[in-house]
């Protein structure tokens, strides 16, 4: 049938280079079917053209939940997991040291600052941390996860009695993060805004470092291979998808820069992504069903191209519309005393709050004309206050975009929350 698929596809003009799926038992048996010795392999000869290639690529939104999904198994004390030393700073591996990640130190930190109003590891939330069966199927979650700010979050408490393995947690999210940061760029543009290289689209240079990083990536899981652990590692299905697609997107990138001559690849675009979401959608239109039947597809289809068809509302559509419900004349009035034992609480969350008032600068800044009035709002990185670690979490966070709030701003920020937490 996959056969059939792709040279019906050929016939009518499209020009197929790769399959794309998840690690299915099935769609692993479908590839190996295209070699005379049935096998997995990162390329096939292509059943249109044997002189061809057709790449086999293991969906990277699949193997991101498998990774999670695998930390999440371990029956061990403080459901920890074995990994070997990365050093990301020079992509080398050290295979004889052997590090260890414990997910239950990310439950205790959400725990710990779940009552907080501010928290350094933004975005964590119950949900992400005990995910039920259904919940682990949404990627949303795993990124509250492999979360930069989580993994500052965990390194902040290093030497912590109840965070013996913060620094190697912390490590973990940080390859994984590095790794997903590659495999789903979609836009040219996505690096530059983000002042992240990794976020850049894939190129055939020889200096590229986000082929050196999926090179070191691939010795790193066959390392990981050698661990003969129980439990606390890799599932030999996750970890021979991700190295067959790491190899794959390599050769891939090769080729279509090399051969089709293109400028460069975006590796967000090789997902199955776009096909799951169309088919959520015809389940979401008859009736929340999973299983729907050809007619409920071709129905919820034409719908969906009618939709498409109609003109959208613009904002002059909305004027001459009048407000029914005003809430000028809407007033409260309330009175907080802040205290300088108030104040003295927050000192030991002084780089959230100095990473919060770097964004309310940020903000402001954007509709200020007045520069002097921006200056009072930020200070340099080089004169910026690191005596109290006000500017700590920044720091670490900053690719060259953050900003550095002032004194007045920490302490707006400082006595806004207290207020809040008052009222």
């Amino acid at each position: 049938m996959l056969k059939k698929v792709i040279l019906g596809l050929e016939e009518i003009g499209y020009r197929v280079i790769a399959v794309v799926c998840d690690n299915h038992s099935l769609n692993r048996k479908a590839m190996k079917m295209f070699l005379p010795d049935p096998k997995l392999s990162p390329v096939y000869p292509h059943p249109a053209d044997p002189d061809r290639p057709l790449f086999y690529v293991v969906d990277a939104v699949h193997l991101f939940k498998c990774i999670r999904n695998n930390w999440l198994i371990p029956k061990n004390a403080g459901t920890c997991f074995f990994y070997p030393r990365f050093e990301l700073s020079n992509n080398e591996v050290h295979p004889e040291c052997k590090m260890t990640a414990s997910f239950k130190h990310l439950r205790d930190l959400h725990k710990e600052e779940s009552p907080l109003l501010l928290k350094s590891e933004y975005g964590l939330t119950s949900k992400a941390v005990n995910p039920s069966s259904f919940e682990r199927q949404d990627v949303k979650l795993v990124l509250q996860v492999f979360n930069p700010q989580v993994a500052e979050a965990l390194a902040a408490r290093k030497g912590h009695t109840d965070f013996q393995h913060a620094t190697a947690t912390a490590e973990f999210i940080k390859i994984i993060l590095r790794w997903w940061s590659i495999v789903n760029v979609k836009t040219p543009s996505k690096g530059f805004h983000h002042r992240n290289v990794y976020e850049e689209p894939m190129s055939n240079h020889t200096d590229d470092p986000k082929a050196s990083f999926l090179s070191a990536f691939i010795t790193w899981l066959e390392v990981c291979e050698f661990y003969r652990h129980d439990t606390g590692v890799l599932t030999q299905e996750t970890l021979s998808a991700l190295r067959l697609s790491a190899q794959s997107l390599l050769v891939l990138v090769k080729y279509c820069v090399s051969e089709l001559h293109f400028k460069y690849i975006l590796l967000g675009k090789v997902q199955t992504d776009p096909l799951e979401s169309r088919f959520g959608q015809y389940r979401l239109m008859a009736g929340r069903q999973y299983h729907i039947s050809v007619r409920q597809l071709c129905e919820t289809e034409g719908r969906i191209r009618l939709q498409n068809a109609l003109p959208r509302m613009s904002n002059d559509d909305l004027r001459g519309i009048e407000e029914t419900d005003s809430v000028r004349d809407a007033g409260t009035s309330f009175s907080v005393h802040v205290s300088d034992a108030d104040l003295d609480e927050l000192r030991a969350q002084m780089p959230v709050i100095g990473y919060v008032g770097g964004y309310c600068a940020h903000a402001a800044m954007k509709v200020l004309k007045c520069e002097s009035c921006q200056r009072q709002l930020v200070v340099t990185g080089n004169t910026a206050e690191t005596g109290e670690d006000t500017h700590s979490l920044i720091a670490q966070l900053d690719r060259g975009g953050l900003k550095f709030p002032s004194a007045l701003v920490i302490a707006v920020v400082m006595y806004t929350e207290v207020v809040v937490r008052s009222s």
